[in-house]
């Protein structure tokens, strides 16, 4: 179905939840994104959403890892080994350095894929949502496609059930806090790489804070790499605040990755 409109943001409350959905071109397709509790069923989904949101900056942390003073000591201290012990030429010597890039890759890679499978497999969820977009079977996703992010309770009042392909996009989850009942800690938050910017995340995260007020949690906390640039972003907007920058080992303590811890308040305390 095609529909007229205007860019501009619409927002929508219901039950006391607010939702965004998002217009960017006008004579565009409207796509329903329903955020409902996740299933059983959904696992094999959002495990691959969440490792291919880790696998998406794997880039960026190998280029600042490249360019780190520890790589260029231990790549010299390499070729001098080499040079010296082994009498090989410099020259040849100098070729093995993409021999050490590509196993600073490789660790990387398998530091992120480990990290992917704990975050999804041994941090054990209070509860999780996810992110499904409605979409036809025939039609590929594009820039103007419009999306329309409603819950499963509308979903079950609307009189005409969307059809189509159905496809995970996001997901989000909350565990119990490790030093105060009275907080909760907001993990595994992703979005789909082609489904960012579209008010996806913005609405998982409101949907958990209005889960954590409802049951008495005063306090959402969480923890996000340097890489995160754009999450961090998010985060701004959704009222989260830094309480502490510190270093977390990724593959010795010679290559360190710079947290951001940030907190949220979603119901008022009184000391």
């Amino acid at each position: 179905m095609i529909y007229g409109c205007q860019s501009q943001t619409s927002t929508v409350v219901v039950s006391g939840k607010t939702f965004f959905a998002f217009n960017m071109h006008k004579e565009s397709t409207m796509h329903l994104i329903v955020i409902r509790k996740q299933r059983d069923n959904d696992t094999p989904q959002v495990s691959e959403l969440v490792r291919n949101a880790y696998a998406s900056n794997i880039s960026n942390m190998f280029l600042g890892y490249v360019f780190n003073e520890v790589t260029f000591q231990i790549t010299m201290i390499f070729i001098a080994l080499e040079f010296i012990f082994f009498q090989i030429r410099l020259f040849v010597c100098f070729l093995t350095v993409p021999l050490i890039l590509l196993l600073i890759y490789v660790c990387i890679y398998g530091a992120v894929t480990m990290k992917s499978a704990q975050v999804m497999y041994e941090k054990k969820p209070i509860i999780s949502w996810v992110a499904e977009v409605y979409e036809p079977f025939f039609q590929a996703t594009d820039q103007k496609s419009r999306y329309k992010i409603i819950d499963d309770q509308q979903l079950e009042d609307m009189k005409e059930k969307p059809q189509g392909r159905k496809q995970i996009i996001g997901t989000v989850a909350v565990m119990r806090h490790f030093q105060n009942p009275d907080w909760a800690w907001l993990f595994r938050v992703v979005t789909d790489e082609r489904y960012r910017r579209k008010g996806v995340a913005f609405n998982l995260i409101n949907t958990a804070r209005d889960w954590c007020r409802n049951h008495q949690i005063n306090r959402l906390e969480l923890a996000m790499s340097e890489y995160n640039q754009g999450a961090r972003q998010l985060f701004d907007r959704a009222g989260f605040q830094v309480q502490q920058l510190y270093h977390k080992e990724l593959l010795t303590k010679a290559y360190m990755l710079q947290m951001y811890h940030l907190s949220a308040e979603v119901r008022p305390t009184f000391s």
